[in-house]
C-alpha cells in the first residue's frame, strides 16, 4: 500500500507549531489562498439541505464561503491540529459546533453520512493517502461529490522560492504528487473522476499578470503546462 515516510503525529505537531502565524501568512497572499474556496463552491449544490464534511478545516476559513453559497448546508469540520481549531473558534470563523479533531486514516463518521466532502490541500500531508481517500469514499453517500485540491509535484520549487522571499507558515511533512498519481489513487479508492483542472499558474504579482497566467493554463489544460499550476483541483463522484 502506498505510504509516505512521515507520520500523522509529525504532521499534527508541525501545524500546532505554526498555528499562530497560519492566518497571518495566508492573508499576505489573500487572493491565492482564498481562490481554493471560491473555486471549490462551484461544485457544491447551491440550494437545498445537505451535509458536507470539510477536512481539513484549519481555522475555519471555508465556512463563510460555504454558508454564503448555500445557507442550508450543515458543515462538519474535521481538523488534525487542535491549536488551529482553537484559533478558528476564538475568531468565531467556524460558525458551527460540528467540529472534531481527527485522524486521517480513520474518520469518526458512519458510512454514507455526507452528500459532499471538501478536502483542500490535505492529501499531500497524509501518511497513508490511499487510506484517507478510502475513508472519504466510505463516509460519502452514493453519488456524493468530493472536491479536492492539492499542489502538484512541480510546486516544490515554487514553494522553496516562496519560503526564501516571503512570510510563510511552511508545509511541514508533505509529498506533492503528480496528477497521474492522484488520479490513480482516486480510482483505487473507488472514485470516478469528473474533472481535473490546474490553476494558479502565476499565483502572485500584478493582477494583469496573474490573469494572463490563468488564461494560458485554461487554454492548455491536460498538457504539461497545466501541471505547473500550483493548485490542482479534482472533482470526483463516489
Amino acid at each position: 500500500m502506498y505510504q509516505n515516510k512521515f507520520s500523522e503525529i509529525e504532521v499534527r505537531q508541525f501545524w500546532d507549531k505554526v498555528s499562530e502565524i497560519y492566518d497571518v501568512a495566508n492573508d499576505d497572499i489573500g487572493d491565492a489562498h482564498y481562490q481554493r474556496f471560491k473555486f471549490a463552491i462551484n461544485y457544491i449544490p447551491k440550494k437545498g439541505p445537505l451535509n458536507l464534511l470539510n477536512v481539513w478545516s484549519r481555522t475555519g476559513n471555508a465556512n463563510t464561503f460555504l454558508l454564503k453559497h448555500n445557507p442550508e448546508i450543515k458543515v462538519f469540520n474535521a481538523e488534525v491540529s487542535h491549536k488551529l481549531m482553537q484559533i478558528g473558534l476564538r475568531k468565531q470563523k467556524y460558525k458551527t459546533k460540528k467540529i472534531s479533531q481527527v485522524r486521517l486514516d480513520i474518520l469518526p463518521y458512519k458510512e454514507d453520512s455526507f452528500d459532499a466532502v471538501l478536502s483542500l490541500e490535505t492529501l499531500e500531508h497524509c501518511s497513508q493517502p490511499l487510506l484517507f481517500l478510502q475513508e472519504l469514499r466510505r463516509v460519502l453517500k452514493k453519488d456524493g461529490v468530493l472536491v479536492m485540491s492539492l499542489p502538484p509535484a512541480t510546486a516544490e520549487f515554487a514553494l522553496r522560492l516562496y519560503d526564501l522571499f516571503c512570510l510563510n507558515h511552511g508545509e511541514g511533512p508533505h509529498r506533492f504528487l503528480p496528477s497521474r498519481k492522484v488520479k490513480k489513487l482516486l480510482r483505487a479508492a473507488g472514485f470516478d473522476l469528473l474533472k481535473h483542472k490546474g490553476t494558479l499558474l502565476i499565483p502572485v504579482g500584478p493582477e494583469k499578470l496573474k490573469a494572463l497566467g490563468e488564461k494560458a493554463i485554461d487554454k492548455f489544460q491536460n498538457t504539461f503546462l497545466s501541471e505547473f499550476g500550483i493548485r490542482q483541483f479534482y472533482i470526483s463522484r463516489a
